[in-house]
């Protein structure tokens, strides 16, 4: 499976928990819906080891992450997603991310586990 081919996989799941996030947990406080955010829509699998796919592939999966929170808030498609993310202290998928990228980076690095650490010295970890 390409990169890509993850990516759409990742972009056609997302609007399907949105929607049941939006359908059950409608009457919820917006601060319930943010946790419900970060816990299901924050685990995008694999992220962190994406590292060759289409920009375009990338951007249809930032709409699909935005729309959901803006659906979640009852806030409009055309308004702002930074706005909709920095006013409920949410991270974006950019954010999400660089922090799995370096999590990822971290643990190779700190990582003993000989096949780790002969993979780590070789030319081929950047």
């Amino acid at each position: 499976m390409t990169d890509d081919d993850d990516i759409i996989k990742q972009t056609t799941k997302l609007p399907v928990v949105g929607n049941t996030l939006q359908r059950k947990f409608s009457y919820c406080s917006r601060e319930v819906k943010m946790e419900l955010f970060r816990s299901h829509c924050y685990s995008i699998y694999c992220n962190s080891l994406w590292s060759r796919y289409k920009v375009a592939t990338m951007n249809r999966l930032k709409v699909c992450h935005n729309d959901i929170l803006k659906r979640l808030l009852g806030l409009p498609r055309w308004c702002s997603s930074s706005l909709a993310f920095a006013r409920n202290g949410v991270n974006n998928l950019d954010v999400i991310r660089q922090h799995s990228v370096f999590s990822l980076r971290s643990r190779v690095e700190l990582s003993t586990n000989s096949t780790i650490t002969s993979v780590r010295q070789s030319s081929a970890y950047v």
